[in-house]
Parts: structure tokens; C-alpha cells; sequence
């Protein structure tokens, strides 16, 4: 049927009904939640080529009508959703950024004056390996040394190049031998010497260290259980195999030559484990937002409904508002930006009922929905995701200046005890001198 305006299309059939694009540019109200939908780049495309296809009022649409009009929303695109949206986001950075200064100020200060302290007394004391006997000190400067950390590196790669040679139905030739190759027997020498040579406290001390016990332990677990296979939940045996890649772990902590090339993986995993306390407050922050919204959603649409008399472009069996579960399930895949604009559409409905004691496919008032999504997805997807970013951002930043602050102190410690060794010696000529005038 080939209907070119609203009124043939009432006339032609008396049950037609002339129905509007859910996000148009109709009047001011609906412009901006168009706009908005652009920006957030969700399902910007079928707005896009609704605007191409407009004809005019009560015009039925033609396909590529005014292709010009694509200079508009192209136009729009990059200037708002790659240039405005990275100010908004710059802003709120900025601002986070001056909001923390302020508050780790004094505590940076009282951290670098202890610090301080703590290096200016380490300077006078004697090594801890002072005292050991001579089986402890050789032992020491084995694992100390640069050449047992390349062999350990390079034991972990074989090691690597073993599990990677697993596969289904393997021949039991190939069972046995990668066996025999585990390489557990060297990681425990390894621990072992390292506990003989620093000492158990010294030795835990270090967060690589720790690192390694657990490698260990896991290693042995794993081949226990492998021996008791028969008694043990099979899948418990394949999580304890696929634990043994964290060995891969113990390349993070190399000697000063290969560590060169893994100083910025090491650099942003201090710099993460740094923020996880105030990614953790802010993850607190995130799931109030989630309850309370999760709350608010099941209140508002937990009754509507998506059959075939009431389709739905965004709601249905996986995404829908009628539990608190689902409801939080729901808002998180919105914060990702999936299809958020089709569950918007599916809440501002028509063919709803609006009334107070309503049971079924109830709805609100069409200004409530979009104002929820709009509020929910500003939050989530523009403010909190970037407070994350400048968490880090600021950790990173914080971390570069320590490393200079570091090495700007070692470096006045280092001149402060060569002009103090220079002073020394200028006193005993001196004294030298003065003895034998007297002489």
C-alpha cells in the first residue's frame, strides 16, 4: 500500500494508526533526549537515518530523503560526544584531582619525613648478613645472585612451554614426560634457599616473595591431587592445572637487564594495587547506586510486560525490571551502554495503563522514564567510570614523582656522605700535619 501522509493512512483502513519514532525531533522536549542518545553513541545510527528518511510533518518517510542532513549529526557527533564529553570528563577529572591534593598534602609530607628517618638510620647500621656463617653466606650469595635469577627465568619459560603442550587425549608417553618436567622441585630449592639465606620474616616481607610461597604451595597442591586423582572432583584438578600458569608471575621480578623491559608492567600493578583502596570506596559508591536505582526501577516498570501483544525492542527475558535481581543485572548492562536507549523506548510506551491500582503492563508518565535513564546513565557511564580513570590517573602520577623524589634523595645522600668522607680526610691531613709541626 503505498501511503504517502497520516491522513491516507487513516483513510485507507479505519484500524491503521499513525505511529511516531519513539526518538524524534518533534518539539524541544524530544530533541534533547535524541541528542542525548547521540551522544552516549547507543543506537546513534537509527536516529541518524530517521533523520535522512524525514519527509515533513505527517509525511510518511522516503528513504535517503535529504542526505545533507547527515552533515548534522555527523557534526554533532564530534563535537559533542569526542570533544564536549571529554571536557565534562576532564572537568570532573580536574576537580577530583584538586579535591585529593588538598586532602594528602600534610599526609604526604608526614610519609616523606618518615621515610626519611627510616633511611637516615639504615644509612648506620651494619648489613643483616653481617653475622652468618659461612655455609649461610654462601648460600646467600648464590640466591642473591643475578645469574640464579636468569636461570629461574629461564626454568619458568620451559615451564610455560610445558603447559602450553597439554591437550586432549594426550598419549601417556606425553603425560609422563611433562610429569617429569614440572619444574615444582626447583621452585621449592628456590624458596627453600631464599628462607635459609634472608630468614622467614625477611623473607615474607617481600610481596614477591609472598608471591613465590603461593606459587609453591599451589604447585604441590595441584600434584597431590593429580596422584589422587581417582578420589578427587576432576574439575578441582583442572582449576589446580590452570593455577600454574601464575608462575608466569615470577618474570615480573628480574634481574636489572630483563627487568628494564618489564618496569612499566611492574610500574602500573603497583600503581593498581596502590588505588584498590579508593577504587574500593568508589566501588561502595557504585553498588549504592546500583541498589537504589535497582529499587527505584523495580517500583516503576517491574510490571511491564513483553509478549507478543506488547513488543519490546530492549526489555524481555533477560533484561526487565520485574525482580530486584534482575533489575540490578539490568542497570549494569545500561552502564555498559548496551541497548540502553531500546529499554528506554520500551518504558515510555503507549499502550500501557498510567493508573494507581494498575496490575499488569503498568507504566509510568512519560516524563518519569527518561528523566530515570537519563540520571542513571550520566552517572554511571560519564561521572563514576571517569572518577575510576582519574583514581588512577592520579596514582600513576603520584608514583612517577615518588620515583623522582627517590632518586633525587639518593642521590643528595650520595654527595652528602662523599663531601662527608671528603671532610674526613681533609681533618686527618690536617691532624697529620699538626703532629708532626709538634714534632
Amino acid at each position: 500500500m503505498n501511503v504517502k501522509n497520516k491522513s491516507e493512512c487513516s483513510a485507507a483502513v479505519s484500524c491503521n494508526k499513525w505511529v511516531n519514532h519513539k526518538y524524534n525531533f518533534d518539539n524541544l522536549g524530544q530533541a534533547p533526549m535524541a541528542l542525548f542518545v547521540l551522544s552516549s553513541k547507543d543506537g546513534w545510527v537509527n536516529i541518524m537515518y530517521t533523520g535522512l528518511d524525514a519527509v515533513g510533518v505527517d509525511q510518511q518517510q522516503s528513504e535517503n530523503y535529504n542526505e545533507w542532513r547527515l552533515l548534522y549529526f555527523i557534526s554533532f557527533l564530534l563535537l559533542v560526544a569526542f570533544f564536549v564529553l571529554n571536557m565534562f570528563v576532564g572537568v570532573v577529572v580536574e576537580n577530583f584531582h584538586c579535591c585529593r591534593e588538598k586532602q594528602e598534602k600534610v599526609q604526604r609530607a608526614v610519609k616523606r619525613a618518615h621515610k626519611l628517618e627510616k633511611k637516615r638510620k639504615k644509612m648506620w647500621e651494619l648489613p643483616y648478613y653481617t653475622n652468618y656463617s659461612k655455609p649461610r653466606l654462601f648460600t646467600h650469595n648464590i640466591i642473591t645472585s643475578k645469574y640464579v635469577d636468569l636461570a629461574i627465568a629461564a626454568v619458568i619459560g620451559l615451564s610455560v612451554v610445558t603447559m602450553a603442550m597439554e591437550f586432549y587425549m594426550m598419549p601417556m608417553e606425553l603425560i609422563y614426560t611433562l610429569k617429569i618436567f614440572n619444574f615444582t622441585a626447583v621452585f621449592i630449592l628456590e624458596a627453600v634457599m631464599k628462607i635459609v639465606a634472608l630468614g622467614v620474616k625477611r623473607y615474607l616481607k617481600d610481596k614477591w616473595n609472598q608471591l613465590n610461597v603461593l606459587i609453591v604451595i599451589l604447585s604441590i597442591v595441584g600434584i597431590c591431587l593429580e596422584e589422587m586423582e581417582s578420589k578427587i572432583n576432576p574439575t578441582i584438578i583442572r582449576v589446580m592445572r590452570v593455577m600454574r600458569i601464575t608462575r608466569v608471575f615470577k618474570l615480573l621480578k628480574m634481574t636489572s637487564g630483563i627487568r628494564a623491559l618489564l618496569d612499566g608492567i611492574r610500574a602500573l600493578l603497583d600503581m593498581v594495587m596502590q588505588a584498590l583502596p579508593q577504587v574500593g570506596n568508589l566501588g561502595l559508591l557504585f553498588f549504592l547506586l546500583f541498589f537504589i536505582f535497582a529499587a527505584l526501577g523495580v517500583e516503576l516498570f517491574g510490571r511491564l510486560e513483553c509478549n507478543d501483544d506488547f513488543p519490546c525492542q530492549g526489555l524481555g527475558e533477560h533484561a526487565h525490571f520485574h525482580n530486584f535481581g534482575m533489575a540490578f543485572l539490568t542497570l549494569f548492562r545500561i552502564a555498559t551502554g548496551d541497548n540502553w536507549n531500546g529499554v528506554t523506548k520500551d518504558t515510555v510506551r503507549d499502550n500501557c495503563d498510567m493508573s494507581s491500582d494498575c496490575l499488569t503492563n503498568c507504566c509510568v508518565t512519560p516524563l518519569v522514564a527518561p528523566l530515570y535513564f537519563v540520571i542513571f546513565v550520566l552517572m554511571a557511564q560519564f561521572v563514576l567510570e571517569n572518577v575510576v580513570v582519574a583514581v588512577l590517573m592520579k596514582h600513576s602520577e603520584e608514583s612517577h614523582k615518588q620515583m623522582d623524589q627517590d632518586i633525587e634523595q639518593k642521590l643528595d645522600a650520595e654527595v652528602k656522605e662523599a663531601q662527608e668522607l671528603k671532610l674526613e680526610k681533609i681533618l686527618e691531613q690536617v691532624a697529620h700535619k699538626m703532629f708532626r709541626t709538634m714534632k
